[in-house]
């Protein structure tokens, strides 16, 4: 082998084991970017998935607290109509409460109620209260039902009361405690 082919020998080597060398240490350099973009790519959607849920949280959060406060909002505005429509409802009983009075047909309640009243005490002491605004229907109703009559120094709007001392008892046909009990049961 010849100087020049020896060179040529040792040149072509040479080149050949600088490009392996420049090959694997760009492969190895083409393999570490590409670990790193990798690594890098999975930390950036776990962060983009993390704000993605955060932010999913957050309008749902914003969203349930609309819905709450217009829930509250709608259930005020229902109670007051209700309410309302309630007062309309009583208003107008009482209304019709006050035309009653004014019949003859109040005036046999009244009686009935003395009577029934009467029937319970069993020959015991009673005393059965008026109404103040039925005063002027007392003696009638004494005449009718053959018992004593005390107006009651207590507005309860009409019917009867009547007390049993000796049993301790209170028969209530007033409408004041007919109308209380009606409201609290009262439902739309």
């Amino acid at each position: 082998m010849t100087l020049d082919e020896k060179l040529d020998h040792f040149y072509s080597s040479v080149i050949d084991s600088a490009t392996k060398q420049n090959i694997e240490i760009v492969e190895e350099y083409k393999n570490t970017l590409q670990k790193n973009f990798e690594e890098r790519k999975e930390i950036a959607l776990r962060k983009a998935d993390a704000n993605y849920r955060m932010a999913s949280d957050n309008i749902i959060r914003e969203r349930n607290r609309k819905l709450s406060a217009e829930a509250m909002d709608i259930r005020r505005k229902l109670l007051e109509k209700t309410a309302e429509i309630s007062e309309r409802v009583f208003h107008d009983v009482m209304t019709k409460l006050e035309a009653y009075m004014k019949t003859s047909e109040y005036e046999e309640l009244l009686a009935v109620q003395i009577k029934n009243a009467k029937e319970f005490a069993l020959g015991d002491v009673i005393t059965v209260y008026i109404n103040p605004s039925d005063a002027n229907k007392a003696s009638a109703l004494e005449e009718k039902t053959g018992v004593s009559l005390t107006v009651s120094d207590r507005d309860f709007i009409g019917g009867t009361r009547a007390v049993i001392p000796s049993r301790s008892i209170l028969i209530d046909n007033s409408f004041l405690t007919k109308l209380e009990e009606a409201k609290s049961s009262f439902t739309l």
